[in-house]
């Protein structure tokens, strides 16, 4: 870019190409690909997304894909034409998806056999959509081989301006339809530069991109940071935890994100010492906080890997706390210290300001907030107030800046009038040696106990081959809290309900 100042994902992707033509960009199902290559095969996908389907700067081109080479090339070929890319989660309900489509009005949707089965029912209400299969065929649709066909020597697309979209991230939320959270070329390039400092990203790393590529983190940080730096992709099709271990031995993998129950699995691997995992210099993990005994078993296996635990939201462009491998054990039920460009505030009920040790509600501040939500304007802007970001999030900060999660302002639970805030009690759950993963809840109070409003329900998955009673959970929960906070309810289940980004679905625990 002859020194010309990185505005857009055009300028990163012309960049990487001038300057690492013949550095490995991609590895995908056991095959390298060089920058140059990709570029090639973008520059063709891209021409024929313009020409054939019509995209044009600001369009929107949707893309139900797993984890794939098709998903990285759509992605570049989309942002690099102008438009913008749509991921669609095939695990959310057809309803949902159906959603996603009609808000979108996507000029192509590119869906993967893998996804037809999910996504075809939410196609009952636009039978004219246009569409691209990749690997299966659909009379009268365009095929990956299609796009293929493009010709990689036609003009460039128009240039791109920062404030131009180039995402639109459809939030899985717990209530209510999804969001489509808009994040245009300079909110990206911001949380790039921010992921290079939250996750000490070099030019030398090879990632795994093992969580969904429709998840904000392969759309937001790995796959726009990597072009950036000019590093190496490993893309994992599935998060299979011996695909996981083959991947980082086979392609000397030295960084990966993925949720804390995939670290879990990671060093309780039977055949753990079967693998070469020397290449690994630091792992991120986030979703929720890592359980003091999986950080000690990670630490006993993996002794030289640095760990980072991260939180952020995409209205607030993505990574706003990191803590550090130093604080994992001592301070590991917190999410970190703010970046430095991030604004915290822990507001009681009328908006005000709580001091520390207080529990209230999570606002953040910052200059880079997302445009919106497509579709539905002024929607954002009602959760902003005096410039601060009204999260929904109960939270407390302490003395020192450290940054603990307490749940959802809807998921405190009044048991006789006290409240009892389910990520306290879900942390001293989580360090009953016999307990995998936990969720708490409140429940109505009924029969001689309707006098106290509500009760305090624990959903507890076993550690495999433990022989955890409802009386050690609740012998364990009072050595550690109030008497009024123990579960009276314990219930113990094989998994949690998750919604498609991976997070509890407490409404169907109560």
């Amino acid at each position: 870019m002859n020194g010309l100042p990185l505005c857009t994902l055009q300028d990163i992707w012309a960049n990487v190409v001038d300057k690492f033509p013949n550095k490995v960009a991609v590895i995908s199902e056991g095959r390298e690909y060089t920058y140059r290559e990709i570029d090639a095969l973008i520059a063709r996908v891209g021409e024929a997304l313009r020409a054939r389907f019509g995209l044009a700067r600001g369009e929107r081109v949707a893309v139900a894909m797993p984890n794939s080479l098709e998903f990285f090339v759509a992605y570049w070929a989309t942002v690099l034409s102008g438009g913008v890319i749509v991921p669609i989660n095939t695990r959310l309900r057809a309803e949902e998806m159906q959603y996603v489509l009609e808000n979108a009005d996507a000029r192509a949707l590119i869906v993967h056999k893998q996804a037809w089965s999910a996504i075809e029912p939410a196609l009952a209400s636009r039978p004219a959509q246009p569409l691209v299969t990749v690997d299966f065929a659909v009379e009268g649709q365009a095929g990956w081989e299609d796009l293929l066909a493009g010709d990689p020597a036609a003009p460039a697309a128009d240039r791109v301006a920062d404030e131009d979209l180039a995402v639109i991230a459809y939030t899985s939320g717990t209530t209510g339809q999804p969001k489509g959270a808009m994040m245009n070329h300079g909110n990206i390039l911001f949380n790039v530069r921010n992921c290079l400092v939250a996750h000490s990203f070099r030019h030398e790393d090879v990632h795994l991109v093992v969580v969904p590529m429709f998840h904000c983190t392969p759309l937001y940080s790995l796959m726009p940071s990597a072009a950036y730096l000019g590093s190496t992709l490993v893309i994992a099709p599935q998060p299979q935890i011996s695909l996981v271990a083959q991947l980082i031995q086979d392609h000397r993998v030295t960084t990966f994100i993925g949720v804390p129950t995939l670290f879990h699995f990671l060093v309780t691997m039977r055949d753990f010492a079967a693998y070469d995992f020397t290449s690994l210099k630091t792992v991120s993990y986030a979703g929720a906080t890592m359980p003091v005994q999986t950080i000690r078993r990670l630490r006993e296996r993996l002794p030289s890997v640095e760990t980072r635990n991260f939180f952020g939201l995409t209205e607030t462009t993505s990574v706003t706390h990191v803590l550090p491998s130093c604080d994992a054990l001592t301070r590991g039920d917190s999410v970190g210290k703010a970046l430095p460009d991030v604004g915290v505030m822990i507001a009681d009920e009328q908006g005000r300001p709580l001091p520390p040790g207080e529990i209230g509600e999570l606002c953040i501040r910052r200059e880079n907030t997302v445009p919106g939500y497509w579709g539905r304007p002024g929607l954002l802007e009602e959760s902003i107030r005096e410039g601060w970001f009204h999260t929904g999030d109960l939270a407390m900060v302490d003395d020192q800046g450290y940054l603990y999660l307490r749940g959802r302002s809807k998921d405190m639970i009044i048991v006789g009038g006290e409240n009892v805030y389910a990520n306290e009690v879900e942390a001293v759950l989580m360090s009953h040696g016999k307990v995998m993963e936990c969720a708490v809840v409140g429940v109505e109070a009924t029969g001689v106990r309707a006098y106290l409003g509500e009760l305090v329900k624990a959903v507890v998955v076993p550690e495999e081959a433990t022989d955890l009673t409802e009386a050690e959970v609740k012998r364990h929960c009072a050595q550690h809290l109030a008497s009024y906070k123990v579960p009276q309810i314990v219930e113990f289940r094989s998994e949690l309900p998750r919604n498609p980004s991976g997070k509890v679905l407490k409404r169907d625990l109560r």
